[in-house]
C-alpha cells in the first residue's frame, strides 16, 4: 500500500449541519481532495462497485477498499478528505483496528489510515432547526438541492411532509447526542478541531472556507470567487415548525450568532 498524503482532514459533523455544501465548496478549490462519506455502510458497496474494488475476502476488499478511498479522496490534488457522520465512527474505528493492529486509540488507527489529519467539526448551532430539517428531509424524501433549484439528491418518491411532534423530539435527541458525542471524542483522543457552525458557513463561505484551507496547509487563495454549489432547502415550512416544536417543549427560541 502506498504511503497516505501528506495533506489529510477529517470531516467531523451530523446530518443536515452543512456537510455537503462544503464538501462541494473544498472540492471546487481543486486542491483539497474530493471529500465523501466513504464509509457510510449503505454506500459502501455502490462506491466498490463504481471503483472495481476486488472481494476474495474480508481483509483483502478491506485493504483494496481503503487503498482506493485514498484514491478517491484525494482526487490528484495531494489533499485526502472524508467526511464522517458520528454514527459511522464506530464501525470505521473497528475495520482500521484490523488493518492496522499496532495502531492505539482511534486517531492513530486513523492516522495510518489516512495521514496525519487535520479536525474539521461542522455542527449546526440551532439544534431544533437541524431536527426539523432531518424529519422534513426523511419524509420528503428530498435531501439536497443544486444552486439553480434543481433536485441534487432524492432517496425516496416525493411526499408531503407532516407536522409530527414526536418524530422532531427523536431528531432532536439524535443531533443533540451526537454533536455531544463528537465532542466528547475530540476529548478523549486530545484532539483541536477547526469548529464552524453551519450558520457560519452559510453566512461567509469564501471566508470560512479561507480558513479551512489555511488549517488542512493548502493555499486559501484557492477559495477566492467560489460560492456554494447547493441550495438551502429550508423554507416558512421549517421555520414554522421549528417555532411550534419549541412553543410545544418549552425550550427556547434559538440565539445563533454566526
Amino acid at each position: 500500500m502506498t504511503s497516505p498524503p501528506e495533506h489529510a482532514y477529517l470531516l467531523c459533523t451530523m446530518p443536515r449541519s452543512g456537510s455537503t455544501m462544503l464538501c462541494d465548496l473544498l472540492k471546487q478549490t481543486g486542491v483539497a481532495g474530493r471529500p465523501n462519506s466513504f464509509f457510510r455502510p449503505q454506500s459502501m458497496g455502490d462506491f466498490a462497485a463504481r471503483w472495481n474494488v476486488p472481494a476474495h475476502g474480508i481483509d483483502d476488499f478491506a485493504l483494496a477498499y481503503l487503498c482506493a478511498v485514498r484514491d478517491r479522496g484525494t482526487a490528484g490534488t495531494g489533499c485526502f478528505g472524508m467526511r464522517i457522520m458520528w454514527d459511522n465512527l464506530p464501525g470505521l474505528a473497528s475495520r482500521l483496528r484490523q488493518l492496522f493492529p499496532a495502531a492505539r486509540g482511534d486517531r492513530a488507527c486513523l492516522n495510518a489510515a489516512f495521514g496525519k489529519l487535520k479536525f474539521i467539526h461542522l455542527f449546526r448551532a440551532d439544534k431544533v432547526a437541524e431536527a426539523v430539517s432531518y424529519d422534513i428531509a426523511e419524509q420528503s424524501g428530498l435531501w439536497h438541492r443544486n444552486a439553480d433549484g434543481t433536485e441534487m439528491e432524492r432517496v425516496a418518491p416525493p411526499a408531503e411532509p407532516v407536522y409530527d411532534k414526536a418524530r422532531i423530539q427523536a431528531a432532536y435527541a439524535d443531533v443533540t447526542a451526537g454533536n455531544d458525542a463528537w465532542l466528547a471524542w475530540f476529548e478523549n483522543q486530545a484532539i483541536t478541531p477547526l469548529s464552524i457552525s453551519y450558520e457560519a458557513l452559510a453566512a461567509a463561505s469564501a471566508q470560512h472556507l479561507r480558513q479551512i484551507l489555511q488549517f488542512i496547509g493548502m493555499d486559501p487563495s484557492r477559495a477566492d470567487g467560489i460560492v456554494p454549489g447547493t441550495a438551502p432547502l429550508a423554507d416558512e415550512r421549517n421555520r414554522a415548525w421549528a417555532e411550534r416544536f419549541r412553543a410545544e417543549t418549552g425550550l427556547a427560541p434559538a440565539t445563533v450568532a454566526p
